[in-house]
């Protein structure tokens, strides 16, 4: 017995890698000097205790309670068991004739890698910058240099946008909410024949059906009471010879899209109270969050305005899935509200990037510029640190730790994931529900329903 505990203690000592074992009761039974140099915690004073007493939220517990009649474990799975600290584990429950005897848990430290990986990111960034800015010095026309990121995804769509920008296609821009649409259909008119001709914006989800004709075609002195007596052009109008830009053209109701599909086949038509037809001669890029396949087959989008519209599409990917990006965006927006609010540079400490990195950014680019700027607001000392973050994310947990989550059902996760969604939908929306339920691709009725049911409330 004693030749085993010895060579038990010789192996655990040799391996490069922080070795914790616990019972099923979550004692510790065995503390490498790894894990000794790794969290400063003698092995007399560890030894012997309950774990949950020196940290909390531990992998090497979840795999007791979680998985060991399941067997399974855990691998390379990331975790910062304290701040400043991060670690990959690999976890596994000691099972003995179907019996849980307790786990052991390798951790092996990755601070320093992490904490070189923001480094050069901050480095790589800086370095990016001060490029830009000397293209800019030297005049450079490139429209779509104000497109931050160099992640695979994002270049493919930037790509494709630069092929089709000289041409007078129309292009359909798809993406959720704050990934930067309308960025990309400047770039797309910067970089064409007509550069330098007008670039009119359409929200079509915020003109009443009443004022659409309008709003879009103008109308002539005295069309209606209360017109200006001078009358008024309309956006298509105004755009003639440039390019209009049709956002959130999926908010569009079906009886006004018939309208403006007639005036981009004939590309001509008729003031409010107008007799004579008038010409125009515009490059039409439309922008939507929506599913419009899916609203086609529902019904309530026209497959000949998605023909018109959609000869070349672009999709540009949602912030979580170019995670990549987000280091620089951060360096490059910290930049920025540093210098409106005329203080010295600030910096970010590895553990704040390390959450804005885990974070799923439902706003997107949007959000993360909006949390950024508070960040540097709140800074001291020139440094961005965990209490800085809103308290919506910081408290945010990852499904894994949900699971882990002794209370949290399947249902609970559910119903909190729902809830965010449609509190946010809410919010984009300015608190209308009916454009919140387009929005979420549900009927009103079942929006009422979610909101009494997961009590949301809105001012």
């Amino acid at each position: 017995m004693l030749h085993t505990e010895c060579f038990m203690n010789t192996l655990m000592d040799t391996v490069s890698e922080a070795i914790t074992v616990i019972d099923q009761q979550n004692f510790v039974i065995g503390w490498n000097k790894r894990a000794e140099e790794l969290y400063r915690i003698p092995a007399h004073t560890i030894v012997g205790q309950e774990i949950n007493r020196f940290f909390s939220s531990l992998v090497v517990t979840h795999v007791i309670n979680k998985d060991a009649m399941k067997k399974k474990g855990v691998r390379n799975d990331y975790h910062q068991p304290i701040p400043g600290t991060h670690v990959l584990i690999n976890a596994s429950p000691i099972v003995c004739q179907e019996r849980v005897l307790g786990s052991v848990c390798a951790e092996r430290d990755i601070t320093e890698t992490v904490s070189l990986h923001n480094e050069l990111s901050r480095a790589s960034t800086q370095v990016r910058q001060l490029k830009s800015e000397i293209t800019k010095r030297n005049k450079s026309d490139d429209a779509f240099r104000r497109i931050y990121g160099h992640s695979k995804k994002l270049n493919d769509t930037i790509s494709l946008a630069q092929r089709v920008a000289n041409t007078n296609v129309a292009v359909l821009i798809r993406g959720e909410s704050g990934t930067g649409k309308e960025l990309f259909a400047e770039a797309i008119h910067s970089e064409s024949s007509r550069k330098g001709k007008p670039f009119v914006i359409i929200n079509c989800g915020a003109i009443p059906a009443a004022l659409f004709e309008s709003e879009l075609f103008g109308y002539q002195p005295g069309a209606f009471t209360g017109a200006d007596r001078k009358g008024r052009p309309g956006k298509f109008e105004l755009a003639h010879q440039g390019t209009i830009f049709l956002d959130e053209i999926g908010e569009l109701p079906l009886d006004l899209q018939v309208k403006l599909l007639r005036v981009l086949q004939s590309k001509r038509f008729y003031k409010v109270g107008g007799d004579d037809p008038i010409e125009v001669d515009v490059r039409v890029i439309s922008a939507t969050h929506r599913d419009l396949e899916k609203m086609i087959a529902e019904g309530l989008f026209r497959e000949d305005l998605y023909y018109r519209i959609n000869v070349v599409s672009l999709e540009i990917p949602p912030l979580r899935q170019r995670k990549e990006d987000i280091p620089e965006l951060i360096y490059l927006f910290i930049r920025e509200f540093c210098l409106q609010q005329n203080r010295d540079l600030v910096q970010i400490a590895p553990e704040v990037m390390t959450v804005l990195l885990n974070y799923p950014w439902p706003g997107n680019i949007r959000e993360l510029r909006n949390v950024v700027e508070r960040m540097v607001i709140l800074a001291e000392d020139n440094m961005i640190l965990l209490d800085h973050l809103p308290p919506s994310i910081k408290k945010r947990k990852t499904i894994r730790e949900e699971a882990a989550d002794q209370d949290a059902t399947l249902t609970d996760i559910t119903d909190r994931t729902e809830r965010e969604i449609i509190i946010q939908a809410l919010e984009e929306s300015g608190g209308d529900k009916s454009k919140a339920a387009r929005r979420l691709g549900i009927p009103r009725s079942t929006l009422y329903y979610k909101m009494k049911k997961l009590d949301i409330k809105i001012n």
